[in-house]
């Protein structure tokens, strides 16, 4: 199957760069003092017509699960620490 879609040409360059750079955007930003608008150009892109997004969603989903079980584990190990300190410390009255 084949979809049309309008891609926005600009052109970026920043004051720290020597050289700028065209990107292809999907959308047309208003021009600033660091990317101006150079056109826009109708592409026709193919894509499978059996397509289903479903496998790449669950693996983005997998992996933000992953990194909060990390997270997680991290916190805990973090408190386990703190409590260890705590116990650690001689209580004198």
């Amino acid at each position: 199957m084949k979809i049309k879609t309008l891609a926005y040409i600009h052109f970026f360059k920043y004051s720290w760069e020597d050289e700028g750079e065209f990107r292809v955007d999907s959308i047309k930003l208003n021009d600033n003092e660091h990317h101006t608008y150079v056109g826009d150009q109708e592409v026709e892109i193919e894509v499978p017509d059996n397509y289903d997004p479903r496998p790449q969603k669950i693996a983005a989903l997998e992996k933000q699960k992953q990194k909060v079980m990390a997270d997680y584990q991290k916190s805990v190990t973090d408190i386990n620490d703190r409590i260890s300190k705590l116990m650690a410390i001689e209580y004198t009255a």
